[in-house]
Order: C-alpha cells, then sequence, then structure tokens
C-alpha cells in the first residue's frame, strides 16, 4: 500500500509521474512457439532498472509453456487481484482471500483463415470472483466497480486501441 499511496501523492503533484511505459520482446524459437522478456520500465520519463524475466509460449504441439491466450488469462487476473486489494485497502475493505477464475473460448478457424466471419479472439471471457471479507455485499460490488473502472488491462480489452506494426528488416 505504500508504494500505491506513493505513486498516487506523486501522480497527484505532478501528472508526469504518473506516465510510465513498458516494454517486452518476443522472439521466435520455432515451430509454434516463442519466448517473451520484460525488464526495465520507464517512469516518468527516466528508466527504472528491473529484473529480467523470461516466459515461453506454445500453441500446438507440446505444452512447455502458456499459450498467448492463456497469458492474456493469467495477466487479467494478476491486474483485477492487484487492482482490488488496492483499492480495497483504500476504500477499508478488508480482504482475507481472492482468486479469480478465469475462461473463455476460442474458435481456431479464425487464426487459421477459415472464415471472415470468424474472429480469431476469444469470443467472451467469464470471470468467477471469490473474495473472502467480512464486507458487506454492497462494499463488494462497489468494489468490484471501482476495478472495473480502474484495471488497465480491463480497460485496454474494453476500449478500443491502436497498436502499430512496423517491420524492420
Amino acid at each position: 500500500m505504500e508504494k500505491f499511496e506513493g505513486l498516487t501523492a506523486a501522480a497527484q503533484s505532478d501528472a508526469d509521474n504518473a506516465q510510465f511505459r513498458f516494454f517486452a520482446e518476443t522472439e521466435w524459437t520455432g515451430g509454434t512457439t516463442c519466448t517473451t522478456s520484460v525488464s526495465d520500465i520507464e517512469k516518468g520519463g527516466e528508466m527504472v532498472s528491473s529484473p529480467e524475466f523470461t516466459m515461453e509460449g506454445a500453441l500446438f504441439g507440446h505444452r512447455d509453456g502458456p499459450n498467448a491466450l492463456e497469458q492474456l488469462l493469467g495477466s487479467i487476473g494478476t491486474c483485477l487481484t492487484i487492482t482490488y486489494a488496492a483499492h480495497g485497502a483504500e476504500m477499508g475493505i478488508e480482504l482475507s482471500e481472492m482468486r479469480f477464475e478465469f475462461e473463455g473460448g476460442v474458435d481456431m478457424r479464425g487464426l487459421l483463415g477459415l472464415g471472415d466471419d470468424v474472429r480469431p479472439g476469444f469470443e467472451s471471457i467469464e470471470c468467477t470472483a471469490n473474495i473472502e471479507s467480512p464486507a458487506s455485499t454492497e462494499q463488494l460490488e462497489e468494489l468490484k466497480q471501482v476495478a472495473r473502472e480502474r484495471s488497465p488491462l480491463l480497460d485496454t480489452l474494453e476500449n478500443e486501441i491502436t497498436v502499430a506494426i512496423e517491420h524492420e528488416q
């Protein structure tokens, strides 16, 4: 909570303190597998050194790591957990346990190019939030609304954004 409160105070005093850039690099490792590395973060225009993390991804064949769709579900879970915890504490809501379960269906004909009317991504994502708390149902509903409004990943998924792809050779 200290870091959350510190960021809130810094952003209130100067909006530049709230400007972050995140970076990821994905490299093909053959077949339908890859590795993705993430490390440094830019915070308020300054690069902040961070340990490097590497995730493996695969779609077909061997299951050496989660596929990109599974990673997305896990990322939503991470984001919601942090958002619920931070804003719950800010709202004075005690949370003793949280677990988010996700599922989403994909029609692979979209990826395979087997139908113009079939999208390649999730049709929908269902989330079950398992929360243990002495808070009232109304308080937890309010927390859910705050989390929906402030989750960076939900915002990214539910609102149109531009992804620019440029080739470099």
